[in-house]
């Protein structure tokens, strides 16, 4: 209730000095009044910058001279309308018609924008068109232009008046580095950069600042799109106001309102129950042992480990059954052992625990998978699910396993994509490895009643080979259904994991 008082009344407040500056302005002479109002119609065309340069010429040289000269009344009462509007523009004109002012301040790693909008203008919807991309960038629609891998610009949904009013008239950005202020495509625009942007491969964001036409524009561009390239594309913008807004009306702010506050809630509810599920961990009897069978997809198909073994090198494995060997570019060294790579340790809530060089290895498993039902809604006719993932668990004081909630990921800057997914990165009997069909490289055509047997590989940390379970990839979804399923719900549904040890 307090927050939604302060917000009336700062739009009340906005409102009552833009009328007084609106009635001092009747009370100027007719003719002041008359330049006035066509000062207002320059500024919204773009042409004060023509008039203020007018008025300076009139001022200097030969025009100054015989302005002094002729003291017919008619012609100073033009002269005294001119230089009105050259002294005023930057603080009465400019103030009346822009749609909103910022206010900028940079403080412990953060950018602060506050805004003071007009709320006299009626807010805008308005496209942004870029006139240069960067070689090779083609466009995808809906502001998104992308080039392949870090190479994309994206131009982010416009703030408008109404959506700046929305966000309590406040953008801030978090850990930045750097902030630099230019012009760009006629507006004043800061370039953003973050905290170790190389080491973390971060974006890049711009901000472009409408005063006149009532919208702030956020793009984001990927790592690798260069400066100069950035630059070049958000010079070249044309924005055009396509239709009018309109600010939230009281209804419509408190439905928003009583709908985040609901969102709020179910988010704290799944949060509750996943951590629930955490406490309570998994199942005994979901945990499966060498030689055990786990059925999965409601039965359709059995998978039994048969062995499993660590080795320090790919030797001896086909590149042909790798599904992206050139994810191994770099890190393999003359006798195909791996070579370690710089990995952090993150906390549940996001902070750094510790970062170091890691030593990998390959993990070895053999399988057998006997198929059930080959009519599984969901997957190919006919087609078996083959892949297994590893999911990382802490082991309790009375031998039970839980899901760990601490996460470990390589630096960005190394370019690391051996464990994506943590899925494995090689099947020794694929049979679609070409074009369009590689989408399925981990899908084998399987009858009802046939088994097969394959072997996977995985690159796992030396010092986590204990700290894992597999499960085949697809299952165990109702780990994550904390939305629709109570906790007992969530954990009867687990199809398994197989435990190597």
């Amino acid at each position: 209730m307090g927050g939604k008082m302060n917000r009336k009344t700062d739009r009340e407040k906005n409102i009552n000095e833009m009328n007084k500056g609106n009635r001092e302005g009747n009370m100027l002479p007719p003719i002041v009044e008359k330049r006035m109002q066509e000062a207002y119609a320059s500024i919204r065309s773009g042409e004060i910058g023509q008039i203020r340069e007018q008025g300076e010429k009139k001022m200097n040289g030969k025009a100054d001279k015989q302005m002094r000269e002729k003291r017919k009344f008619g012609r100073w009462a033009g002269i005294a309308a001119a230089l009105l509007l050259v002294v005023a523009v930057p603080s009465v004109v400019y103030a009346a018609v822009a749609y909103f002012q910022k206010d900028s301040k940079q403080e412990d790693g953060r950018m602060i924008y506050d805004f003071s909008l007009n709320y006299q203008l009626t807010p805008g919807e308005y496209e942004v068109t870029p006139a240069y991309l960067p070689e090779g960038m083609e466009e995808q629609g809906s502001g998104k232009y992308y080039g392949g891998d870090s190479q994309w610009i994206t131009v982010m949904p416009i703030y408008t008046m109404a959506e700046l009013e929305k966000a309590n008239r406040q953008i801030v950005v978090e850990n930045i580095e750097q902030v630099e202020h230019t012009v760009l495509s006629g507006m004043e625009a800061d370039v953003i950069t973050f905290r170790e942007a190389e080491k973390y491969r971060a974006n890049t964001y711009l901000f472009l600042f409408n005063e006149r036409e009532g919208c702030v524009i956020h793009i984001v561009a990927g790592y690798e799109v260069s400066r100069d390239e950035l630059l070049k594309f958000a010079d070249s913008l044309s924005v055009v106001r396509t239709g009018d807004g309109s600010y939230e009306t009281e209804e419509e702010k408190a439905a928003r309102i009583e709908a985040e506050k609901e969102a709020e809630r179910q988010a704290l509810e799944t949060a509750e129950t996943g951590d629930v599920m955490v406490e309570l961990g998994i199942p005994q009897e979901k945990i499966y042992g060498i030689g055990g069978e786990l059925r999965t997809y409601d039965g359709a198909y059995g998978y039994t480990v048969t062995g499993y073994e660590f080795l320090d090198s790919l030797e001896g494995f086909a590149q042909e059954g790798f599904f992206d060997f050139s994810r191994f570019d770099g890190w393999l060294d003359g006798d195909k052992t791996l070579r370690p790579y710089l990995r952090q340790h993150y906390d549940p809530e996001g902070r750094l625990l510790s970062e170091e060089k890691t030593e990998q290895e390959i993990l070895r498993v053999d399988i057998d998978l006997h198929c059930y039902d080959d009519q599984w809604e969901g997957l190919p006719i006919g087609e078996a699910p083959l892949d297994f993932q590893l999911d990382y668990v802490e082991k309790n004081q009375d031998g039970t396993y839980t899901w760990a909630l601490d996460e470990y990921a390589a630096v960005p800057s190394e370019e690391y994509w051996l464990q994506m997914d943590n899925s494995a990165v090689y099947l020794n009997v694929a049979s679609h490895t070409e074009g369009e069909e590689r989408k399925d490289f981990f899908f084998r055509s399987l009858g009802k009643g046939e088994t097969i047997r394959y072997t996977l590989l995985f690159v796992v940390d030396r010092d986590r080979r204990d700290d894992f379970l597999l499960s085949p990839v697809g299952s165990n979804y109702s780990r994550w259904q904390h939305e629709s399923m109570t906790v007992e719900e969530c954990r009867d549904e687990l199809d398994g994991y197989i435990r190597l040890q």
